[in-house]
């Protein structure tokens, strides 16, 4: 077993390399192998012991600080790095799963803060210089990749414009989408090992079919759509960076209540693995799931059906 443990380990190691700089060899498909990252950490931290992901993640985060540059290494530990263990840690003490992933989520944002702090302290820098380099380094590795598969002339000027439009987006709303992608990739990455577990552990917590977020949270996401269309910009950030929250929390209470209906109703495997691509894929998708998740609040999508006498 230990053995095993030793070569799962050594490749877990490379699979987290090859998920983080993916988009360095395969181009935009890197993009979608990086939501991956946490995944080998995470599962072998379940299936054998904390003492394997923890070898993950300092092995990953010194072949980073050795051959990459800073901002890379932070990026991993912030968004990786640390939610891979904090998430496999909660659910071997056999938390509940929505309390484990939102235990990856916040401590991995504050993880995230004090390193921030600790950089600025040591470099003489400040925050949002910190943010617009970050930002700078994404448009420009984005804009390498287009390059890469082919986008030439006016349509690469558009692709930058949509880009340099976004990164102000970003800017503006840099603490909320911040927590909205921890999220996103954690979420993912217990998806994963719910998928893989093969026996060798166990998830503790309701079906996810099940799962709905508390009634009250709607206040919430109310007074962050006010708060985002009041022309201030204190309070615009604010209620942004609400949204950014919440929204990604009823985009996963939209897709219980889809899975819900689709089980029910007994939609085949190819069907649903289509649906949840396309939800992936399709923004307008994502809006209308995101939407189905708000409005279960009212309808209640999941309640029995009245059988007909």
């Amino acid at each position: 077993m230990k053995g095993q443990a030793a070569i799962l380990t050594a490749a877990g190691i490379g699979a987290t390399l090859i998920f983080l700089l993916g988009s360095n060899w395969v181009g935009l498909l890197g993009g979608f192998l990086n939501f991956l990252t946490p995944v080998p950490a995470a599962w072998l931290s379940m299936r054998y012991g904390m003492r394997s992901g923890l070898v993950v993640v300092i092995v990953t985060s010194l072949l980073l600080w050795q051959l990459s540059a800073m901002y890379a290494l932070l990026a991993y530990v912030g968004l990786f790095g640390i939610g891979s263990l904090l998430l496999p840690y909660s659910l071997r003490r056999d938390t509940p799963w929505d309390r484990s992933l939102i235990l990856a989520v916040f401590g991995s944002a504050l993880a995230s803060a004090a390193m921030v702090a600790a950089l600025i302290v040591v470099s003489g820098t400040s925050l949002p210089e910190l943010v617009d380099k970050a930002i700078e380094v994404q448009t420009s590795e984005a804009m390498r990749i287009y390059r890469d598969i082919g986008i030439t002339g006016e349509q690469l000027q558009e692709m930058e414009a949509s880009l340099n439009g976004l990164a102000v987006q970003i800017r503006d709303n840099i603490y909320g989408l911040y927590l909205g992608t921890l999220l996103g990739i954690h979420a993912l990455c217990l998806l994963c090992l719910q998928l893989f577990r093969a026996g060798h552990y166990r998830i503790v917590g309701g079906p996810f079919i099940q799962w709905r977020l508390p009634q009250k949270l709607i206040w919430g996401l109310i007074a962050g759509g006010f708060l985002a269309v009041i022309p201030v910009a204190g309070a615009k950030g604010a209620g942004w960076a609400i949204l950014s929250v919440l929204l990604p929390l009823y985009f996963l209470q939209g897709l219980a209540v889809i899975s819900f209906l689709m089980q029910r109703n007994n939609t085949s495997l190819l069907v649903k693995g289509l649906f949840y691509a396309l939800t992936v894929i399709l923004y307008p998708l994502s809006l209308i799931v995101t939407s189905v998740g708000v409005f279960d609040l009212w309808i209640d999508f999941r309640r029995p059906r009245q059988k007909n006498n």
